[in-house]
């Protein structure tokens, strides 16, 4: 029966998808193996637009050659949570699907790293640079749209927060963005604290800054995001005004790990971040 393409059944189709593909079937063939008519019934469930039951799946398992129990125990997850409700659901008008495929996937990661030279990652913003970048942006136009989305930043860092199995998060911070006075030099001194605490406080967060010594370096096509997930397999995100790019071929992830990889040589180390970030923070006093 056609279903709604929640963020969970498009994860459980995608990752259907790369166990396929790595089978190197078709669609049709999968259909065939799988005792399907039509390859329709395959396209349909790895676009998320026909669910699985629970009683299916040793099915997928057996003929898919899927052993491993993190894996298998994950797309169980998936099947049985798939139409239930997420928290940023009350955020209606706010969450569009690009967001709400983010906030599904980072929430079942393990590790993040984050490089973004135009702002701060939201996990890791204060109140104040949190209202200051959505004003900043075109996206939110009235007080209400700027309020609802704040309010659903900030319950996004408590939902992490409160985690069973802490998030992993690595940034690499350039130091022009964390000079640039968002939201005035209050608020913004105040980010650049709230960064120091969480490096020598947080051991699930790890910051480095990239300095304005560092010249050219292995971020300069622009900002991404790359998840890592308990079954061992990684995901890019890439953002933009209205579209998120959701990445997951091998060799497009691999180019990701080694720019990730670059920019964390070419950032000071975490231990000699912090009396940048400390330089930093005294400049905006």
């Amino acid at each position: 029966m056609p279903v709604e393409p929640t963020p969970r059944r498009r994860r459980l189709g995608a990752e259907l998808r790369r166990i396929r593909e790595a089978l190197g079937w078709t669609q049709e063939e999968a259909a065939g193996h799988l005792g399907y008519q039509s390859l329709s019934t395959v396209s349909k469930i790895e676009n998320g637009l026909q669910g699985l039951k629970i009683q299916q799946l040793p099915h997928f398992f057996e003929v898919f050659g899927i052993t491993d129990p993190a894996l298998r125990e994950e797309l169980r997850d998936l099947v049985r949570r798939a139409g239930e409700a997420d928290w940023w659901q009350r955020y209606e008008g706010v969450v569009d699907d690009p967001l709400g495929d983010y906030l599904s996937q980072v929430e079942s990661a393990s590790g993040l790293f984050v490089f973004n030279p135009l702002a701060v990652h939201g996990l890791l913003q204060t109140p104040g640079y949190a209202r200051a970048v959505t004003e900043g942006s075109r996206v939110w136009k009235t007080l209400g749209d700027i309020d609802h989305f704040v309010a659903l930043r900030l319950e996004h860092q408590r939902t992490m927060l409160e985690r069973r199995s802490p998030l992993k998060i690595w940034t690499v911070l350039p130091e022009g963005l964390l000079r640039q006075e968002v939201g005035g030099r209050s608020c913004m001194r105040a980010q650049v604290e709230h960064l120091i605490h969480l490096a020598r406080t947080n051991p699930t967060v790890t910051i480095q800054v990239l300095p304005f010594s560092a010249g050219a370096h292995a971020g300069m096509d622009g900002p991404f995001m790359l998840m890592s997930f308990p079954t061992g397999r990684d995901l890019v995100c890439i953002e933009s005004l209205r579209a998120s790019l959701h990445l997951n071929e091998p060799e497009t992830v691999e180019l990701y790990r080694t720019a990730s990889d670059l920019l964390k040589s070419d950032a000071l180390s975490p231990k000699a971040s912090l009396p940048l970030l400390t330089t930093i923070a005294k400049d905006l006093a």
